[in-house]
Protein backbone atom coordinates (compact mmCIF):
# COMPACT_ATOMS: atom_id res chain seq x y z
CA UNK A 1 0.00 0.00 0.00
CA UNK A 2 2.66 2.25 1.08
CA UNK A 3 4.54 1.72 -2.42
CA UNK A 4 1.12 2.78 -4.05
CA UNK A 5 0.78 6.21 -2.23
CA UNK A 6 4.86 6.75 -2.81
CA UNK A 7 4.08 5.94 -6.55
CA UNK A 8 1.42 8.36 -6.97
CA UNK A 9 3.27 11.23 -5.27
CA UNK A 10 5.85 10.49 -7.90
CA UNK A 11 3.50 10.66 -10.34
CA UNK A 12 2.10 13.84 -9.02
CA UNK A 13 5.28 15.10 -8.41
CA UNK A 14 6.72 15.33 -12.39
CA UNK A 15 3.27 16.14 -13.63
CA UNK A 16 3.64 19.28 -11.66
CA UNK A 17 7.09 19.56 -13.20
CA UNK A 18 5.60 19.26 -16.47
CA UNK A 19 3.06 22.04 -16.19
CA UNK A 20 6.03 24.27 -14.13
CA UNK A 21 8.13 23.77 -17.48
CA UNK A 22 5.84 24.97 -19.80
CA UNK A 23 6.44 28.69 -21.49
CA UNK A 24 5.16 31.46 -20.21
CA UNK A 25 2.59 31.93 -23.16
CA UNK A 26 1.67 28.44 -22.97
CA UNK A 27 1.12 28.76 -19.18
CA UNK A 28 -1.37 31.56 -20.10
CA UNK A 29 -3.09 30.20 -23.01
CA UNK A 30 -3.99 27.21 -20.34
CA UNK A 31 -5.59 29.66 -17.68
CA UNK A 32 -7.26 31.75 -20.00
CA UNK A 33 -9.10 29.85 -23.24
CA UNK A 34 -10.09 31.64 -26.43
CA UNK A 35 -12.13 31.22 -29.15
CA UNK A 36 -11.05 31.98 -31.78
CA UNK A 37 -13.73 35.09 -33.66
CA UNK A 38 -14.52 35.52 -29.86
CA UNK A 39 -16.15 39.35 -29.22
CA UNK A 40 -13.07 40.75 -26.32
CA UNK A 41 -14.60 44.43 -26.45
CA UNK A 42 -17.06 46.91 -27.64
CA UNK A 43 -16.21 50.09 -28.20
CA UNK A 44 -18.09 53.51 -29.24
CA UNK A 45 -15.90 56.07 -30.58
CA UNK A 46 -17.29 59.89 -30.95
CA UNK A 47 -17.40 62.94 -29.28
CA UNK A 48 -17.86 63.82 -25.41
CA UNK A 49 -21.30 64.21 -25.97
CA UNK A 50 -22.40 60.72 -26.50
CA UNK A 51 -24.81 58.91 -24.47
CA UNK A 52 -22.90 56.27 -23.73
CA UNK A 53 -25.33 54.33 -21.16
CA UNK A 54 -27.84 54.91 -23.48
CA UNK A 55 -26.22 53.35 -26.54
CA UNK A 56 -24.69 50.36 -24.74
CA UNK A 57 -28.10 49.58 -23.50
CA UNK A 58 -29.22 48.75 -26.89
CA UNK A 59 -26.53 46.52 -27.59
CA UNK A 60 -26.66 43.06 -28.66
CA UNK A 61 -23.36 42.63 -28.87
CA UNK A 62 -21.17 41.41 -25.72
CA UNK A 63 -17.82 40.88 -24.57
CA UNK A 64 -17.71 36.96 -24.44
CA UNK A 65 -20.11 36.34 -27.76
CA UNK A 66 -18.93 34.72 -30.61
CA UNK A 67 -18.53 37.68 -33.54
CA UNK A 68 -21.99 37.35 -35.87
CA UNK A 69 -22.73 40.11 -38.33
CA UNK A 70 -26.45 40.20 -38.11
CA UNK A 71 -25.98 41.57 -33.83
CA UNK A 72 -23.28 43.72 -35.48
CA UNK A 73 -25.75 45.50 -37.61
CA UNK A 74 -28.73 45.42 -35.60
CA UNK A 75 -26.24 46.98 -32.92
CA UNK A 76 -25.80 50.16 -35.51
CA UNK A 77 -29.39 50.77 -36.24
CA UNK A 78 -30.39 50.75 -32.55
CA UNK A 79 -27.64 52.80 -31.61
CA UNK A 80 -29.02 55.55 -34.59
CA UNK A 81 -32.42 55.03 -33.46
CA UNK A 82 -31.54 55.47 -29.60
CA UNK A 83 -30.20 58.74 -30.92
CA UNK A 84 -32.97 59.75 -32.78
CA UNK A 85 -35.11 59.57 -29.66
CA UNK A 86 -32.87 61.90 -28.19
CA UNK A 87 -33.71 64.54 -30.67
CA UNK A 88 -30.19 63.45 -32.68
CA UNK A 89 -32.25 62.90 -36.03
CA UNK A 90 -29.37 63.23 -38.00
CA UNK A 91 -26.95 60.40 -36.08
CA UNK A 92 -24.98 58.42 -38.03
CA UNK A 93 -23.52 55.29 -36.81
CA UNK A 94 -20.81 53.34 -38.47
CA UNK A 95 -20.80 49.82 -39.14
CA UNK A 96 -18.90 48.02 -36.62
CA UNK A 97 -15.12 47.49 -37.68
CA UNK A 98 -13.44 44.55 -36.21
CA UNK A 99 -9.99 43.99 -35.63
CA UNK A 100 -8.46 40.95 -34.58
CA UNK A 101 -5.23 40.31 -32.46
CA UNK A 102 -2.58 37.03 -32.76
CA UNK A 103 -4.86 35.03 -31.12
CA UNK A 104 -8.04 35.54 -33.31
CA UNK A 105 -10.09 37.86 -30.53
CA UNK A 106 -12.15 40.09 -31.86
CA UNK A 107 -12.20 44.10 -31.08
CA UNK A 108 -15.20 45.83 -32.25
CA UNK A 109 -15.32 49.57 -32.57
CA UNK A 110 -18.55 51.63 -33.79
CA UNK A 111 -18.01 55.28 -34.81
CA UNK A 112 -20.52 57.50 -33.81
CA UNK A 113 -21.49 60.97 -35.18
CA UNK A 114 -24.42 62.92 -33.17
CA UNK A 115 -24.62 65.93 -35.25
CA UNK A 116 -26.64 68.61 -33.77
CA UNK A 117 -29.80 67.98 -31.39
CA UNK A 118 -32.82 68.64 -33.29
CA UNK A 119 -36.07 71.26 -31.19
CA UNK A 120 -38.94 71.46 -32.29
CA UNK A 121 -39.55 74.65 -34.16
CA UNK A 122 -43.54 74.75 -34.97
CA UNK A 123 -46.59 72.65 -33.62
CA UNK A 124 -49.52 72.59 -35.27
CA UNK A 125 -53.06 71.02 -34.93
CA UNK A 126 -55.72 71.17 -37.89
CA UNK A 127 -58.86 68.92 -37.38
CA UNK A 128 -59.72 69.47 -34.08
CA UNK A 129 -61.56 72.08 -31.86
CA UNK A 130 -59.32 74.14 -30.03
CA UNK A 131 -60.41 72.41 -26.65
CA UNK A 132 -59.54 68.88 -28.03
CA UNK A 133 -55.88 69.98 -29.28
CA UNK A 134 -55.35 71.26 -25.98
CA UNK A 135 -53.95 67.45 -25.03
CA UNK A 136 -50.89 67.82 -27.70
CA UNK A 137 -48.53 69.37 -25.23
CA UNK A 138 -45.72 69.46 -27.47
CA UNK A 139 -43.89 73.19 -27.11
CA UNK A 140 -41.39 74.99 -29.51
CA UNK A 141 -38.10 75.00 -28.80
CA UNK A 142 -38.47 71.11 -26.90
CA UNK A 143 -36.37 68.38 -27.93
CA UNK A 144 -37.48 66.52 -31.33
CA UNK A 145 -38.06 63.26 -30.03
CA UNK A 146 -40.24 60.67 -32.56
CA UNK A 147 -41.56 59.13 -29.28
CA UNK A 148 -43.09 62.34 -28.31
CA UNK A 149 -44.69 63.16 -30.96
CA UNK A 150 -46.64 59.75 -31.36
CA UNK A 151 -47.24 60.28 -27.92
CA UNK A 152 -49.18 63.45 -29.08
CA UNK A 153 -50.44 62.10 -31.46
CA UNK A 154 -52.27 58.95 -29.48
CA UNK A 155 -53.41 61.71 -26.75
CA UNK A 156 -55.84 63.42 -29.62
CA UNK A 157 -56.44 60.67 -31.17
CA UNK A 158 -57.50 59.45 -27.57
CA UNK A 159 -59.29 62.73 -26.55
CA UNK A 160 -61.58 62.24 -29.83
CA UNK A 161 -62.96 59.38 -29.45
CA UNK A 162 -63.58 59.66 -25.45
CA UNK A 163 -65.48 62.54 -26.96
CA UNK A 164 -67.46 60.63 -29.10
CA UNK A 165 -65.55 61.78 -32.28
CA UNK A 166 -63.67 59.44 -33.13
CA UNK A 167 -60.75 60.32 -35.61
CA UNK A 168 -57.85 58.91 -37.83
CA UNK A 169 -54.64 61.38 -36.47
CA UNK A 170 -51.85 61.60 -38.69
CA UNK A 171 -48.23 63.55 -38.24
CA UNK A 172 -46.57 65.35 -40.52
CA UNK A 173 -42.96 66.46 -39.93
CA UNK A 174 -40.16 68.40 -41.80
CA UNK A 175 -37.27 68.87 -40.99
CA UNK A 176 -35.11 71.66 -41.12
CA UNK A 177 -31.56 70.11 -41.44
CA UNK A 178 -29.63 73.66 -41.70
CA UNK A 179 -31.89 74.90 -38.25
CA UNK A 180 -31.88 71.64 -36.44
CA UNK A 181 -35.32 72.44 -36.09
CA UNK A 182 -38.65 70.25 -37.13
CA UNK A 183 -42.33 71.12 -37.95
CA UNK A 184 -45.31 69.39 -36.27
CA UNK A 185 -48.69 69.21 -37.77
CA UNK A 186 -51.09 66.47 -36.42
CA UNK A 187 -54.27 66.43 -38.77
CA UNK A 188 -57.15 64.99 -36.86
CA UNK A 189 -59.55 63.34 -39.77
CA UNK A 190 -63.24 61.75 -39.33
Amino acid sequence: MRSLLVAAGLVAASAWGVVHELPEGEAQAGTQPLRPRQVQSVSLDGGPRLPLSALRSVLETRAGDQLDQAKLDHDRLAMQDALAGRGYLAAKVGAGQVTFDDAGAAYVTFSVETGPEFHLRSIQVTGAPPKDAGVVTLSAGEVASPARIAEARDALADRLTARGKPASVTVQTTTDASAAAVDVVLSAQR
